[in-house]
C-alpha cells in the first residue's frame, strides 16, 4: 500500500508549517523548513533543506521539546535580514511516527489542497515566529 492511502492503518494527520528564506539581495529561495509538533512523543521536528543552487546540500533534521530551542535554531540558520515566507498545512497522510517522516516526503507531498494560510516574503518578527511555533504545539488533529 501507498503510503498516501488514507485507508492505511497508522497514518496520521496535523498541522506543519514550512518557513522559506528568500535573500534579501536578489530575492532566490535560499531555505525551507518544514516543522510539526509530535503530540506522542512531545516534541518538535523540524526537516530542512538549503537551496542547491551553489552547493550540493543534503536534508537536516532537528528535534526539541521546547518553541525556544527551535527558535533559537531557526534563527541561527536562517539570516534575521532575509525575507521569510510562511505556510501552514493540515496534512492528512503523515506517518504514525514522526521518524518516518523526511524532508522529501514533506516536500513532495505538498498541495494547496492541505494549505490553511499563508504570508508570502515577510520581515523578520520574534513574536510572529514563536507565536506560529505555540500554534504547532497548541493546536492539533488527534491521531487515529
Amino acid at each position: 500500500m501507498s503510503i498516501l492511502d488514507n485507508n492505511m492503518p497508522g497514518l496520521t494527520d496535523c498541522l506543519a508549517l514550512k518557513i522559506q528564506e528568500y535573500d534579501i539581495d536578489d530575492n532566490i529561495l535560499d531555505t525551507t523548513l518544514y516543522i510539526i509538533y509530535d503530540k506522542k512523543e512531545h516534541h518538535y521536528v523540524l526537516r530542512g533543506k538549503r537551496n542547491d543552487i551553489n552547493m550540493k546540500s543534503e536534508p537536516f533534521s532537528f528535534n526539541c521539546e521546547f518553541a525556544h530551542e527551535l527558535f533559537d535554531f531557526i534563527t541561527f540558520i536562517i539570516c534575521k535580514k532575509n525575507n521569510w515566507s510562511f505556510i501552514l498545512y493540515n496534512y492528512d497522510n503523515l506517518p504514525a511516527t514522526s521518524d518516518e517522516i523526511t524532508y522529501d516526503f514533506m516536500n513532495v507531498n505538498e498541495s494547496y489542497v492541505y494549505e490553511l494560510g499563508g504570508y508570502e516574503k515577510q520581515k523578520y518578527n520574534k513574536t510572529g515566529l514563536l507565536k506560529y511555533l505555540r500554534i504547532l504545539r497548541n493546536v492539533f488533529n488527534n491521531y487515529n
